[in-house]
């Protein structure tokens, strides 16, 4: 063990378990972002092949975003 006081080596130990944990809360908020991005594409890409109804192009102006609850 170092020759420190503990307090000093006390004090490392919480940065360290501190900056674990901020570091763990970044890497949780960039997946979530990722798969919430992922599930928003997912959504509009639902929205616009019903739109299009197998054709290339969609004939919109029929008022579906409106009757979405």
């Amino acid at each position: 063990m170092e020759n420190k006081p503990k307090a000093e080596i006390y004090e490392k130990l919480v940065n360290r378990i501190s900056d674990t944990y901020i570091f763990g809360q970044k890497k949780a908020v960039l997946a979530i972002n990722s798969n919430m991005v992922e599930t928003y594409w997912k959504i509009g890409q639902h929205i616009v092949e019903f739109e299009q109804g197998g054709r290339m192009k969609a004939e919109y102006g029929k008022a579906l975003l409106t009757t979405l609850p």
